[in-house]
């Protein structure tokens, strides 16, 4: 194909959103083994789509355009589908619809076939394919709606250039149309392809810097998260546990804190007579009640074994001995799966007041103590340090906590 050199700059841009393709395709390569990170294939895979026609495009005069009007539409209407598959599984884990896809494709091929094959029209082809465009696009906008808030900026930029980018597609049909006559001549030689092409390039490149910033701060969470949860139950382990702890004791307006430990009963039985499995499930189950009987700001934590961890925030030991009692009732009534019906599981419960986060390892062994005290005292119980009001200097009090008389039970 004897072009001129001119024409070859025409490829820049589709060369450029080809190269953000491929970044996409290597961060979605890093994030492989993450379920969610499918997403970024389908991006990629767009990105690679819309590039391949605008590329084939740029080549072809009016006559060529007409005559491969169906290709080049198939893989616009490809790329389209795929952007507002990636978005939509970005944003709400779900894909849109393939029989709307299908559906805009079909009508849109047909009226194509129409204005190519049977009446050479480019303008109506045009406006048919832009349109049809924006409506792909559009098939995403529903994952928008009940939308929880950007959490930064980027996660902002990639909003926003994607919703941009669907009212630009819906703009396209009514510009097409105050086109003269004489940019229609050759088309991709023309200003409303050049403007086209660096429209494209800009929202590609917006959407790909935003992806891929989300991406990297996606990676960083989930390693964060690796390092700080107990892979089983999710919950903070003791290392992530001791760091949250020593900041939420360092903020006086969550003062009073109560440290609970809980350990749950006779837990060996659990995987003797009905194997490991069940014990997990129980120690997973349990690490969902747990949080959802405490308050947000509230600490919780799995130590290891079947013992886990309680932080409660301004709560005295009046208020927390109450908390802990519904949270072992809540546990005694509850129905563990993989376990005989009639097998209820309980647990023993050891509390004390922490004044600092320098108190707090020596809390935690207070509290321990309290847990086996419970245990000696027949299990399913709660056992509770009693506090007493002593005065340090004129303008302070310290609490002093010993044990419950129920320790030498």
């Amino acid at each position: 194909m004897n072009q001129p050199a001119i024409t070859y700059f025409a490829l820049i841009a589709p060369a450029c959103v080809v190269l953000f393709g491929f970044a996409l395709l290597t961060c979605w390569y890093v994030q492989r083994r993450q379920p969610q990170a499918v997403f970024l294939l389908w991006l990629s895979g767009s990105f690679m789509s819309l590039a391949t026609a605008l590329a084939l495009q740029s080549l072809m005069s009016n006559a060529q355009l007409g005559q491969f009007a169906l290709a080049t539409a198939c893989l616009y209407l490809m790329g389209c589908w795929s952007l507002a598959q990636g978005m939509s599984l970005r944003l709400r884990g779900k894909g849109v619809s393939v029989s709307g896809g299908l559906l805009i494709a079909s009508v849109t091929l047909a009226v194509l076939f129409y204005y190519s094959q049977l009446e050479n029209n480019l303008l109506l082809r045009i406006q048919s394919l832009a349109f049809a465009m924006a409506l792909m696009q559009a098939l995403a906008l529903p994952a928008f709606v009940q939308l929880k808030p950007a959490q930064d900026w980027v996660e902002s930029l990639v909003r926003w250039t994607y919703g941009i980018s669907v009212g630009y597609a819906l703009f396209r049909p009514l510009a097409v149309s105050l086109l003269p006559v004489n940019e229609l001549q050759e088309l991709t030689r023309s200003g409303y392809w050049a403007f086209a092409q660096v429209m494209a390039l800009v929202f590609a490149m917006l959407f790909t810097v935003g992806l891929l910033a989300c991406s990297v701060r996606d990676m960083v969470t989930n390693l964060r998260d690796e390092r700080n949860r107990d892979p089983l139950t999710r919950l903070l382990n003791r290392r992530a546990f001791m760091e949250a702890g020593q900041s939420v004791l360092a903020d006086r307006r969550l003062a009073p804190w109560a440290l609970v430990a809980v350990d749950i009963d006779h837990f060996k039985r659990i995987n003797d007579n009905w194997g490991h499995a069940a014990g997990d499930q129980v120690l997973v189950q349990l690490g969902q009640l747990l949080p959802q009987q405490v308050r947000d700001k509230d600490l919780v934590a799995r130590f290891g074994g079947e013992e886990f961890i309680l932080l409660l925030n301004r709560v005295q030991m009046s208020e927390a001995h109450p908390v802990v009692d519904r949270v072992r009732m809540q546990m005694r009534a509850h129905a563990f799966e993989h376990l005989p019906e009639r097998i209820r599981m309980t647990a023993s419960f050891g509390i004390v007041p922490v004044r600092s986060a320098e108190e707090l390892a020596e809390a935690l062994c207070q509290a321990d103590a309290l847990l086996y005290a419970a245990k000696r005292a027949g299990r399913d119980c709660v056992q509770a340090a009693m506090t007493v009001a002593r005065p340090i200097d004129d303008e302070h009090a310290a609490i002093e906590s010993v044990a419950d008389t129920a320790l030498s039970a």
